[in-house]
C-alpha cells in the first residue's frame, strides 16, 4: 500500500484534526490514526480508508477498526453488485521494525499470490440462485472452506474471521451525506470531493496487553478482497477483484522521508520524475546563471565603450600553419559537419527544418521514450500515465524556448528568439506525440474495458481530453497552410492554449503541479517584462510613391535610445494601440483582433542627432500591414499615428565585432527590404573601419523598393564600390519617373548608376545578381581568409546563398554565417 503526496499530508493532517474532536454518529468513533489505499482495477477513482480508535474501560482495551469506500462524486453504479472480503485475522504484515509507519504492497506483507488466486477463483466460480445474498454466500463458503494455497495467511486450518459486505447492489450502504456530517470537518478521502460509505467494522477486545503487543494489534494489516460482479448496465461488464492490504499509518512521524518517497512513486513514474524533476532544477539553474552572464556581459560592454585595446591580427603565415598542423583537418571536418547540420531538410515539396534539429529532435524523444518505458514491466496503466508524467516533465523547457525578453537559452547560445524558437517547435513535436500517446492508450483502456462513455464525462479524463484537444488544436494551426492563410489564427490560438493549458493539467492530476506552475510562471513573467518594456509613440507613416512600402518614423524616449543605437540589424515588435483601430468600438472584432497583433520589423536606421528610429514595412494581405496602409494614406503632412513599439530584440546584439581581427572578408546579401537589416551594420562597418573588405549586393524588384534611404545614404549607396545594386523587375517600370532614390529636392535617377564603372551599369545590373559569382569572388581572395556572411531576403535566395557558400566550408574554409529569417 502506497500513499500518493496529497494522500500522506492529508491522512497526517486528518489524523491530528480526528483525535482531538468527536466526529458524528455516521463517522463513529475518535480516530487516532488513518489509512488509504486505492483499488487498482479498471474502474478507477475508488479507494478504502481505514480509521482506528483505542477506548479503555475498566482495565479493558478495546481497539475499533472502521472501513470506508470512497468513489467518485455522484458515481452512477447502474446495477453493478460488488462486495467485499475483510480478513481480520491474518499474518499479513509489512516488513521492519516500525510497524506503526510500515507500508508495502499485498505481496510485501506476505500474502501469497497462489492464496490470493483461490480466493478469486472461489468468488468467481460462485453459483448463486435468484434472490440469494451473493455477499453474505461468499462468506460462509470462506469461512466453510480454507484453501490449502491460503493456511499460510489464515495462521490456522481455518478462517477464524471473514466478513464479506456488500458495496454496490442490494444491501449496499449509502454514502455519507454532507448533512450527516456537520459536527466534524473530518472527511477522511483525496480527493476531497469523492463520496464516502461506512462498509465495515471490526473490534478486538483485550486485558493486561504489553504496549507492544497493543501497537502490534492497532497497526495491523487487513487484507480486504474487492470483488466485482459484471452487469451488462454496470461499472464493468465482466467479473474484477483486486486485494488491497490496508492498514493506519502513525501521522506523528516526521513527513519529509514519507513525502519525498511518496512524491517519486506518485503514479509509479518514479524514474520519469526523477529525470524529469532535474530537467525542470536545470532549467532554475540556468535561468540564475543567465542573469549572472547578462550582468557580466553589460558591465563588459559597458567598460568597452571607455576603452581601446590593440589586438594583434595574424597573418596569412600563421593561419596557414594552423591549418597545417594536426588539428587543421580536424577542425576542418568539424566546421562541414556543424554546416551540414544546420542545412536545411526538403522532403514531399516541404521543409522539415534543419538537419541537426531533426537529428537531436530525434534522439531526445527516443531518450523520453525510453524513461516511459523503464520500469513499467506488464503494467499497462504504468506506461500510460508515464507517457503523460514525461510529457508535462518538459512543460517548463518547452516555455523558455518560446519567451522572447526573458529567454536564457537565447542569451546562452547567443542567438535570438527566432534562433530558439525552432528548438521549441521540435520539442513541442515530442510533447504531442508523447500527449498522443497518453490520450490513445487511456481510450483504448476505457475502450476495452467496456466504460468509455462513462469515464470519458468524468471530470479528470474531461479535462484530460480537454488538454488533448488545446494541444491537437496548437499542432493544427501550426502547420504551413493555416499559417500562411491565417497567421493570426495560428497566433491567437497558440496563445489561448499555451495559457489555459497549465490549469488543466493542474487539475487533470496534481503530480504535475510543479512542473505547470513553473511554466506558467516563466510565461507571465515573460509578458510583464514584455508589456513594462512596450512604450507609445507618435510616428510618421509616408507611403513611398511607386511601391507597397511604408515608411515609418518613430521617436524613442531619450532614456530607451542608447539600445537602439548599440546593435545595428535589431528589431522591434509594432502593435496598434486602441486609438490607431479601424474601430472605436471596443467590442468589435475589427478592434479586439489588434490585441494580439505583434509584428517583428527591422530597424532600418536610428537618427544619431535625434531619437527618431526608421522601418520599412511592405504592405501584405494581413491585418496589421492593412491598417498601417489605412493610417498612411489617410494622415495629411504632419500628422502623427500613436504606435506601441517592444524591444529592440534580435541577436545583433550578440554578433562577433565585424570591426575587428576576427574576419577578413564579410559578405551582405539582401533582397528587397531585407536591407533595412544589412545596410545598417554596413554603414556601421564602414564607419568603424572604412578598409574592411566589405561587400553588399542588393536585388530590388524596382528602383520604387530602396526610395526609403536617407538622402544621404542614397547618394553614398550609389557611388560605393563595395555596394551592388541589381534590378530584378522591368527596368523601364522602375526609371519611368516614380522610381527614385532620396526624397525632397535631392532626388537620385537610378540612371545615376551609369556613370559608375562598367560592371555596375544598368545593362548588367537588372537581372538577378550572380549569387555564385559574387561568392566565388569573395572566397578567391585568399585560402586562409576567413568570412562572414549575412544575409535578409526571400527564402530562395538565402537557400541559393547557403549552397554555394557551402562548397566552400567543405573545403575546409571558416565561415561566419547569419540567416536573418521572421518566417518558418
Amino acid at each position: 500500500m502506497r500513499y500518493s503526496f496529497l494522500e500522506t499530508v492529508t491522512l497526517a493532517a486528518l489524523a491530528g484534526l480526528s483525535s482531538a474532536q468527536e466526529l458524528s454518529s455516521t463517522i463513529v468513533g475518535t480516530f487516532g490514526d488513518i489509512g488509504l489505499a486505492r483499488i487498482d482495477t479498471a474502474i478507477e477513482e475508488l479507494s478504502w480508508v481505514r480509521g482506528n480508535s483505542i477506548t479503555d474501560d475498566e482495565g479493558e482495551r478495546r481497539i475499533t477498526s472502521s472501513f470506508y469506500l470512497g468513489t467518485p462524486f455522484g458515481l452512477d453504479r447502474g446495477d453493478t453488485r460488488a462486495c467485499a472480503a475483510f480478513f481480520h485475522q491474518s499474518t499479513a504484515r509489512f516488513p521492519g521494525d516500525h510497524v506503526d509507519t510500515a507500508q508495502g504492497s499485498c505481496a510485501q506483507a506476505s500474502v501469497d499470490s497462489a492464496c490470493i488466486d483461490a480466493l478469486v477463483t472461489r468468488a468467481r466460480d460462485l453459483r448463486i440462485e435468484d434472490g440469494e445474498d451473493a455477499c453474505e454466500k461468499l462468506q460462509e463458503d470462506f469461512l466453510g472452506n480454507l484453501d490449502r494455497e491460503c493456511r499460510g495467511l489464515a495462521g490456522t486450518d481455518r478462517w477464524e474471521s471473514v466478513r464479506v459486505r456488500p458495496i454496490f447492489g442490494p444491501g449496499a450502504p449509502d454514502v455519507i451525506l454532507s448533512s450527516d456530517n456537520l459536527t466534524s470537518n473530518c472527511w477522511p478521502i483525496e480527493p476531497k470531493e469523492h463520496d464516502l460509505a461506512f462498509i465495515e467494522s471490526h473490534e478486538v477486545t483485550t486485558r493486561n496487553l504489553t504496549a507492544e503487543r497493543a501497537n502490534d494489534l492497532f497497526y495491523n494489516v487487513t487484507p480486504i478482497l474487492t470483488v466485482f460482479y459484471g452487469a451488462e448496465n454496470g461499472l464493468t461488464a465482466n467479473f474484477l477483484s483486486q486485494m488491497t492490504c490496508l492498514k493506519v499509518v502513525n501521522s506523528s512521524v516526521a513527513l519529509e522521508a514519507i513525502l519525498e518517497e511518496q512524491r517519486e512513486e506518485e503514479e509509479g513514474a518514479a524514474p520519469a520524475i526523477h529525470v524529469s524533476g532535474a530537467t525542470a532544477a536545470i532549467t532554475g539553474v540556468v535561468t540564475v546563471l543567465s542573469l549572472l552572464l547578462l550582468a557580466g556581459s553589460f558591465l563588459a560592454r559597458r567598460s568597452r565603450r571607455h576603452h581601446t585595446y590593440y589586438v594583434a591580427v595574424p597573418g596569412s603565415p600563421v593561419l596557414k600553419q594552423q591549418r597545417q598542423n594536426a588539428l587543421g583537418p580536424w577542425s576542418a571536418t568539424a566546421r562541414s559537419a556543424v554546416w551540414w547540420l544546420g542545412d536545411e531538410v526538403a522532403f514531399l515539396g516541404r521543409n522539415w527544418g534543419q538537419r541537426g534539429e531533426l537529428i537531436f529532435g530525434s534522439l531526445w524523444a527516443v531518450w523520453l521514450l525510453s524513461l516511459c518505458v523503464i520500469g513499467t514491466g506488464n503494467d499497462y496503466l504504468h506506461l500510460t500515465k508515464r507517457f503523460g508524467i514525461v510529457a508535462v516533465s518538459q512543460l517548463p523547457i518547452q516555455y523558455v524556448l518560446a519567451l522572447k525578453k526573458f529567454n536564457p537559452v537565447a542569451f546562452i547560445f547567443r542567438s535570438s528568439h527566432e534562433g530558439v524558437n525552432r528548438w521549441h517547435r521540435v520539442l513541442g513535436r515530442v510533447i504531442y506525440y508523447l500527449m498522443c500517446l497518453h490520450a490513445a492508450f487511456y481510450l483504448n483502456y476505457f475502450y476495452q474495458t467496456g466504460i468509455l462513455g462513462r469515464r470519458i464525462i468524468d471530470i479528470v479524463p474531461a479535462l484530460g481530453l480537454t488538454a488533448f484537444t488545446g494541444m491537437v488544436l496548437l499542432n493544427t494551426t501550426a502547420l504551413s497552410i493555416i499559417r500562411r492563410y491565417s497567421y493570426r489564427i495560428f497566433f491567437v490560438s497558440h496563445l489561448i492554449v499555451a495559457l489555459a493549458l497549465p490549469p488543466v493539467l493542474f487539475f487533470h492530476h496534481r503530480s504535475s503541479t510543479f512542473y505547470v506552475v513553473e511554466a506558467l510562471a516563466l510565461f507571465i513573467i515573460d509578458l510583464a517584462l514584455r508589456k513594462t518594456d512596450t512604450f507609445t509613440t507618435d510616428a510618421s507613416l509616408v507611403p513611398i510613391p511607386g511601391s507597397n512600402l511604408i515608411k515609418i518614423v518613430a521617436p524613442v524616449p531619450p532614456r530607451k535610445i542608447s539600445r537602439f543605437r548599440e546593435s545595428p540589424g535589431t528589431h522591434i515588435y509594432l502593435s496598434i494601440p486602441a486609438s490607431s483601430r479601424p474601430s472605436p468600438s471596443a467590442v468589435s472584432a475589427a478592434h479586439y483582433i489588434f490585441e494580439f497583433m505583434f509584428n517583428p520589423f527591422t530597424i532600418a536606421s536610428v537618427d544619431q542627432h535625434s531619437t527618431d528610429l526608421t522601418l520599412i514595412a511592405r504592405c501584405r494581405n494581413g491585418p496589421m500591414t492593412q491598417n498601417l496602409t489605412r493610417l498612411a494614406n489617410g494622415s495629411t503632412a504632419g500628422t502623427k499615428v500613436t504606435l506601441s513599439i517592444e524591444g529592440p530584440y534580435g541577436c545583433a546584439a550578440r554578433f562577433p565585432n565585424f570591426t575587428g581581427p576576427q574576419f577578413d572578408q564579410i559578405l551582405l546579401v539582401a533582397g528587397g527590404v531585407g536591407a533595412s537589416f544589412v545596410l545598417p551594420i554596413y554603414r556601421f562597418i564602414m564607419s568603424e573601419k572604412p578598409g574592411a573588405g566589405v561587400t553588399m549586393v542588393w536585388a530590388v524588384r524596382s528602383a520604387s523598393d530602396a526610395t526609403w534611404l536617407p538622402e544621404d545614404a542614397s547618394r553614398s549607396i550609389l557611388e560605393d564600390e563595395k555596394v551592388q545594386l541589381y534590378l530584378t523587375g522591368d527596368i523601364l517600370e522602375s526609371m519611368s519617373g516614380t522610381g527614385t532614390l532620396g526624397g525632397g529636392d535631392t532626388e537620385l535617377e537610378m540612371d545615376h548608376l551609369s556613370q559608375r564603372q562598367h560592371k555596375y551599369s544598368p545593362d548588367r545590373n537588372r537581372r538577378r545578381p550572380d549569387l555564385r559569382k559574387i561568392v566565388d569572388d569573395i572566397f578567391k581572395h585568399g585560402v586562409e581568409e576567413r568570412v562572414a556572411v549575412l544575409v535578409c531576403g526571400p527564402e530562395g535566395m538565402a537557400h541559393e546563398l547557403r549552397r554555394y557558400v557551402g562548397t566552400w566550408v567543405r573545403k575546409g574554409r571558416k565561415v561566419w554565417w547569419h540567416n536573418e529569417s521572421f518566417s518558418w
